[in-house]
């Protein structure tokens, strides 16, 4: 029904001249009546408006993922079974979301968010972003991973603050970047080992006492590893959170040195 009248909604638009119907992905000129959501499923007030032919090439990774981390499984399972590594090691999240994998035109778009300041890509993956935590319980504050004050000043924005507004608005919560901080400059993760990454970002983060018996929803662009994730679920459970969902854009495929 929604996506009926949204593309009605659209095609009116567009012959009274009022707007130009473009897909947010690629910003070509699209037929109003054939707006898709990714994958093909029903549109919603945060689903972006794709061509078919993105909706198709960013279309949600559904089935064969780990429940608990999002890494691929090599082997058909149950969909509840969590992944070798999270069975022996369990994650200090509870709730796991994620869009895709980064390959594709996700990583092409992942891409454009992080190094580009490309708003527009920024709404249409907080979208995605949003679909996918439709069904996580209400948090009590959404939080973005942050960027170090220095790695912010270079970068000009936090591309997972961009990313969280759409989430944030699509679960009712309020957006709380201040309740976590990143107060030790680590070096980029990237090309570093499990191990590395976990001693980088030993004492990153530091959280506020008002995440005291909170429900949070953490927010971030990309998982490789999870080590980031971890770390930043740890110190707000430490500061006395009572429960953290994790979000992610996107998850890198897996690696044999990778802590999902």
């Amino acid at each position: 029904m929604a996506s009926r009248v949204l593309a009605r909604l659209a095609a009116w638009a567009s012959a009274c001249g009022l707007t130009e119907v473009r897909c947010a992905a690629c910003g070509r000129p699209c037929d109003p009546a054939a707006v898709a959501a990714p994958g093909g499923g029903s549109l919603s007030p945060h689903s972006p408006v794709l061509c078919p032919a993105c909706a198709v090439a960013l279309a949600p990774r559904r089935g064969g993922v780990c429940p608990r981390c999002g890494a691929p499984q090599a082997l058909p399972t149950l969909p509840d079974t969590p992944c070798g590594r999270c069975l022996a090691e369990p994650p200090p999240w509870q709730g796991f979301r994620m869009h895709g994998l980064y390959e594709g035109a996700l990583r092409q778009l992942v891409l454009r968010v992080k190094f580009s300041e490309d708003h527009a890509a920024a709404r249409l993956l907080g979208g995605l972003l949003a679909t996918a935590c439709a069904d996580l319980p209400r948090p009590d504050g959404v939080v973005p991973v942050p960027l170090h004050p220095e790695r912010l000043r270079r970068r000009g924005c936090n591309q997972c603050l961009e990313l969280a507004r759409l989430p944030a608005a699509a679960l009712g919560a309020p957006l709380q970047p201040g309740w976590l901080e990143r107060i030790t400059p680590t070096r980029p993760q990237t090309g570093l080992s499990r191990q590395e990454r976990r001693r980088n970002l030993r004492g990153a983060f530091t959280a506020h006492p008002d995440v005291r018996g909170k429900r949070i929803l953490l927010v971030d662009d990309i998982c490789t590893t999870g080590t980031t994730l971890s770390r930043a679920v740890e110190c707000l459970l430490r500061a006395g959170a009572a429960a953290v969902d994790c979000a992610v854009a996107a998850r890198t495929p897996a690696h044999p040195d990778r802590r999902p």
